[in-house]
């Protein structure tokens, strides 16, 4: 006999046989005074009766509910992962894990008994309070607070949110960065980067402007001046003047605090003896404050040139729960090759470390620059070198354990900023490198959404969804399936 007609023999008989199985009923089949009994189908190829899925109609409905709860939520994490694997706007998160910011979330959480703070660090593309401005209200629309946070004593390029002037016509400042003439004062710039040296009888004026955009800054109930020098300061407000209280934190800086319970829409500062004042904070009690600082023409290389003492209160002082540094923009046309980015990268190691060590409980995110343009074979194009220097950046943050998020890739990738500049409305300006107020905002946006997601997916993990989850699986669902009776 033939080897195929062998094969069809024990084919047939093993269909033969499957069919027994199959037909034949549970009880056995009666002939005669016998009983013929064949095994189910399920016993012949091994499958446990524990792995055949529970019909619905057997569950109650609460292990229907949970039944739906534990398939939504393995989905949603599916999803929230999918994101996080592919997205052009995914965080990176060193060592691809999950919880790094868990404790910034919980700190936003807790806001409303523990004030958190959020500082933003970066060059140009922040001035004007730009990005941050729309950061710092979805911030505390969603946690509480109010407030513009961290200002300069001598504001040389008005913001969104706060105007604000001084009485000395031409006030000294001191920077950490910039031109080299800016030098001065030993290193003491404190976290803004900057120092204003102020004689006595100086008269800063501070109020919240554009209340209808940003509602959120409208208040203040919190006045911190951090400064160092001789004297004592008062405040003005209300029709009422008031002493600040001093808190000595070190010999080169102190805290000058007063506060008003029932909030102020505008205030004026009187100084009585001479100070370098690093910086003023204009806060709630409670809440999310979010400090902008621009540094013009920066790329992020200064801090190990300050003098820590200058910024160690800040830290030790606020609750800060993330810091994030936004620079390298203002480096890519003097990179070319791989050694000036490898020096750049190793430099930039150095303030992220610095940052880790005067905040060890906060979340560090470094954002990459923006797309930027400049003329290649006669058209304008991304700089080339740029990409190079945002897979170095994502390298060197993931490396020294820091989030990073590429602004690059979230806005489109090369030759985004050509687009973003003829784009309706317009979103980038004619120097292809900074953003219109609508662009940063859209950026701005983009980021709170990120941030948004994540948080979402800490929530989910941590069980805090479980309400948000209910609601969606509605009782008319419920009622399409069939239940038990009860």
């Amino acid at each position: 006999m033939k080897i195929s007609h062998i094969l069809l023999v024990i084919v047939g008989v093993l269909l033969g046989l499957a069919a027994l199985c199959l037909f034949m009923p549970a009880e056995g089949l009666r002939v005669g005074g016998y009983t013929l009994e064949f095994p189910s189908l399920e016993k012949v190829l091994g499958v446990e009766e524990d792995t055949i899925q529970t019909p619905l109609d057997t569950l109650s409905p609460e292990e229907l509910l949970e039944q739906r709860m534990a398939s939504l939520q393995a989905q949603r994490e599916e999803d929230f992962r999918q994101f996080m694997a592919t997205s052009p706007s995914r965080i990176y998160l060193p060592g691809d894990g999950e919880c790094y910011l868990d404790s910034f979330f919980l700190a936003l959480q807790h806001a409303d008994s523990l004030p958190v703070r959020i500082l933003h660090l970066g060059d140009s593309q922040l001035e004007c309070d730009r990005i941050s401005s729309d950061l710092r209200e979805r911030f505390q629309t969603t946690f509480g607070g109010r407030g513009v946070g961290l200002v300069p004593a001598s504001q040389t390029v008005p913001t969104y949110t706060t105007s604000q002037t001084i009485n000395i016509d031409s006030v000294h400042r001191s920077l950490a960065y910039g031109p080299a003439d800016y030098r001065g004062n030993g290193g003491r710039y404190g976290v803004m980067g900057q120092v204003c040296h102020v004689p006595t009888g100086t008269v800063i004026r501070l109020s919240a402007r554009d209340g209808k955009t940003f509602p959120h800054t409208d208040s203040i109930s919190r006045l911190t001046v951090m400064a160092r020098g001789e004297g004592g300061m008062t405040v003005r407000t209300g029709g009422n003047t008031l002493p600040l209280t001093v808190e000595r934190a070190n010999d080169n800086l102190s805290l000058y605090t007063a506060r008003f319970p029932q909030g102020t829409h505008s205030l004026t500062i009187t100084t009585q003896g001479y100070f370098d004042i690093y910086g003023i904070q204009l806060d709630d009690t409670l809440g999310v404050s979010l400090d902008n600082v621009p540094m013009r023409g920066c790329s992020g290389t200064i801090f190990t040139r300050i003098d820590t003492t200058t910024m160690l209160p800040y830290f030790r002082h606020e609750n800060v729960g993330l810091v994030i540094l936004q620079y390298g923009g203002n480096s890519v046309p003097n990179l070319n090759g791989a050694a000036g980015i490898s020096n750049y990268m190793t430099t930039l190691r150095k303030q992220v470390r610095l940052f880790r060590r005067m905040a060890p409980r906060a979340k560090v995110l470094f954002i990459g620059p923006a797309d930027m343009a400049t003329r290649v074979h006669g058209e304008m194009d991304t700089y080339p070198v740029l990409p190079q220097v945002i897979d170095s950046l994502r390298e060197m943050s993931l490396q020294e354990g820091i989030a990073f998020w590429d602004m690059y890739a979230a806005m489109g990738g090369r030759g985004s900023i050509v687009k973003w500049n003829k784009a309706v409305p317009q979103l980038a300006g004619g120097d292809y490198v900074h953003f219109t107020p609508k662009g940063a905002k859209k950026m701005a946006d983009m980021l709170y959404e990120t941030l948004q997601l994540y948080y979402r997916f800490f929530m989910l993990r941590s069980g805090q969804e479980r309400e948000a989850m209910l609601n969606e699986i509605s009782a008319d669902t419920l009622s399409a399936d069939p239940l038990p009776a009860q």
